[in-house]
């Protein structure tokens, strides 16, 4: 259902060029811009009844653009400003960002400071979890961490105006955007050095494409090239299903019953642990017929389990976040923007060995 908005002003719209702040424009404006009824923009932004798809994409477009921020101030919902600050979350099952969020919130409270945190369904893409962010602005945080690979910087920009950013866990260029990472980079080679040293020179590694994680696609690249400057012959995989474990690994199987590599490398412990079950359903021996690794060591038990991976320095860079937050609520002006990178250590497992035969 369209409205009919005739003769009403045009939406307060922020002005990239000079960082203006978002929180003047209304959800009427979102409901003009989308064509739909007031009602409809609230129903799709609560959730509280169901809206077709279509509808939805136009309000969700809507917001996008207006860097609409809900009044959620105005039901009641909004916390303390000086004390509340905002997580992004991206799948909380996944043990690396479980850990993570346990430290983040330790991190947090032992500051006296508190945490809201939103996490999208598995599947879901960037615009569930840019409406988050801006659900979050409308609550009143003093800050945002934003802890997930699948936002990119540029959609963050809009919320800079508002509130100090800071990417958690994830490499950062952006010379806006304040940082604490994984270095991605380090960690790649690391465990490429390992499965390069124990004389693998056919390896399959499974790259997920950046729509899926930005973190996960620069670890796989990071991989394969080092993995290219030892000398190894590189089978590069992309992934692209969202919420799969198991995505490619019908290509490594036919890859290594083949004959065609020796190893297979994942950048994270859930694919690679998918990928030790697979190989053993299919009367592959890991590490004989085939070397496997992980990276991100969150899982518990992994060393029981026997995975070769990095395990990454969660706690650091979750104290370090916190820290730079409070830095930037303290005063934010005077806090010369940073990206910080954290490398990982190295766990040895029984699933990678030397090569028992060459591919």
């Amino acid at each position: 259902m369209s409205d009919k908005n005739a003769g009403h002003s045009a939406p307060n719209k922020p002005d990239s060029r000079t960082g203006s702040s978002t929180l003047g424009v209304r959800m009427d404006d979102v409901a003009r811009l989308a064509e739909v009824s007031r009602a409809t923009v609230s129903r799709v932004l609560t959730g509280t009844a169901p809206v077709s798809e279509e509808t939805r994409e136009r309000v969700h477009r809507a917001v996008r653009e207006l860097s609409y921020v809900p009044n959620m101030n105005a039901q009641g919902l909004a916390g303390k400003a000086s004390d509340l600050i905002g997580l992004m979350l991206r799948d909380p099952a996944n043990p690396a960002y479980g850990l993570l969020h346990a430290e983040l919130q330790t991190a947090v409270a032992r500051r006296n400071l508190q945490l809201i945190t939103t996490s999208p369904a598995v599947g879901e893409r960037a615009d569930s979890e840019l409406l988050a962010l801006h659900r979050m602005l409308g609550m009143r945080v003093s800050g945002l961490m934003v802890a997930t690979g699948v936002v990119s910087a540029h959609d963050l920009e809009p919320f800079l105006a508002s509130v100090p950013v800071i990417s958690v866990g994830r490499v950062e260029d952006h010379p806006a955007i304040h940082a604490v990472s994984n270095d991605e980079d380090t960690n790649g080679a690391i465990i490429a050095d390992q499965v390069a040293s124990n004389g693998h020179r056919d390896v399959a590694v499974v790259i997920p494409s950046r729509t899926l994680s930005v973190n996960e696609n620069r670890r796989g690249t990071a991989i394969a090239a080092h993995l290219d400057g030892r000398g190894v012959r590189v089978r590069r995989l992309t992934a692209d299903v969202f919420g799969s474990t198991d995505d490619r690994l019908d290509d490594v199987m036919t890859l290594a019953r083949n004959h065609d590599i020796t190893a297979a490398m994942f950048p994270n412990d859930g694919r690679a642990v998918s990928c030790l079950e697979r190989a053993r359903a299919e009367g592959l021996d890991v590490p004989g017929d085939l070397s496997v690794t992980g990276l991100d060591g969150a899982t518990m038990g992994v060393e029981l389990i026997g995975l070769a991976t990095v395990r990454l320095s969660v706690k650091q860079v979750a104290e370090r976040a916190v820290q730079l937050m409070t830095e930037l609520l303290h005063d934010r002006a005077s806090v010369p923007v940073r990206h910080e990178v954290i490398r990982g250590t190295f766990v040895p497992g029984t699933s990678l060995s030397a090569p028992s035969r060459t591919a």
